[in-house]
């Protein structure tokens, strides 16, 4: 696999050399789109084109070695990575930038989570986004859209990377990493193919195949929910809310477009039924509790409630909780 061609960043990447090559390139860039997309390994080739230096693309991506290259990411604490990117961190990296390059030539930083930067850190940037040095260049990746304030993205150009058409995505995974169950996998990582690569290197499709007995098991009355949100406590949260994110919107694609998840016929016809006694509304506002549970991750939560919270109104078919049941961690609003 050559991970610095990926297909879908082709776009992206010619319009980086027309800009580059034209001498309209800024001094800022924002790539965005959703995980699993390669984002960071085409910051890295992008920051290696700007300063002629030597790249070898990885997996995970590393940056390119060079005297005036910077690279904001998470800092490690006692504890493991820290959660945000501190202000500290943009100040000294500006001051760097502001200084002579070593080459005398251009001088680059790649930003990345850039939706891990906290409020501070983001206007010590503005100041320098305001006022670039010469021939500089910061390069920003974010996965989330609803970050980075409105002043910070403005003063970047943008470059979108978006999922592959699933045919061409299947064909990409089928031919580097063949022999897996990639359309399922595919689906669950939203039609990114890395992620789909990482989600089957992590057992994924066992996480995933477990987890839908489960939850059927939970329909058909055959399991308690809450026996199941305990057994599912135990896994990594973040995995938990991830399935069932991808759950919840393929059963809002089933109901409202007819499009059945990957699964096998069995469960398909077992969620149909289900599904007769489920409004969509209502699957769109337990979509918006599981969204909301995973904005929670970062900060004080107990993670048996959270999963009771959303695992109990299964029984149900999701009817609305009334009474006291209303005040709880992710009651129907």
């Amino acid at each position: 696999m050559k991970n610095d061609t990926f297909p879908w960043q082709a776009i992206a990447w010619s319009e980086f050399l027309r800009a580059w090559q034209g001498e309209r390139l800024g001094h800022a860039l924002l790539i965005e789109g959703p995980e699993g997309l390669g984002k960071l390994q085409l910051a890295f080739r992008i920051a290696a084109q700007v300063l002629g230096a030597a790249w070898t693309p990885a997996e995970p991506p590393l940056p390119p070695r060079h005297a005036d290259l910077l690279w904001l990411t998470l800092e490690e604490g006692e504890k493991g990575p820290r959660q945000q990117i501190g202000v500290q961190q943009v100040r000294d990296a500006c001051a760097t930038l502001a200084m002579t390059s070593y080459t005398g030539g251009w001088k680059a930083a790649v930003i990345a989570p850039a939706e891990r930067l906290t409020l501070a850190a983001a206007n010590a940037l503005l100041k320098t986004l305001e006022e670039p040095a010469p021939r500089t260049l910061i390069v920003l990746v974010r996965s989330r859209l609803d970050t980075l304030p409105a002043t910070v993205a403005s003063r970047c150009q943008r470059l979108r990377l978006a999922a592959p058409p699933e045919d061409a995505a299947l064909a990409w995974l089928d031919r580097n990493f063949p022999g897996r169950p990639w359309r399922r996998l595919l689906e669950l990582a939203g039609g990114a193919p890395l992620l789909a690569v990482r989600l089957a290197d992590r057992g994924y499709a066992e996480l995933d195949a477990a987890f839908a007995d489960d939850l059927l098991a939970i329909l058909a009355g055959r399991a308690d929910p809450l026996e199941i949100a305990a057994s599912w406590q135990r896994r990594e949260l973040p995995d938990v809310l991830r399935w069932l994110d991808i759950w919840t919107s393929s059963l809002v694609r089933l109901k409202a477009a007819g499009r059945p998840p990957a699964l096998e016929n069995a469960k398909q016809r077992a969620l149909q039924t289900a599904l007769e006694r489920i409004p969509l509304q209502r699957l769109y506002r337990y979509l918006d509790e599981v969204h909301g549970a995973a904005a929670r991750l970062d900060g004080a939560l107990n993670a048996q409630l959270m999963l009771e919270s959303l695992l109990t109104p299964w029984p149900d078919q999701l009817e609305p909780l009334t009474g006291a049941a209303t005040q709880g961690l992710l009651a129907d609003r």
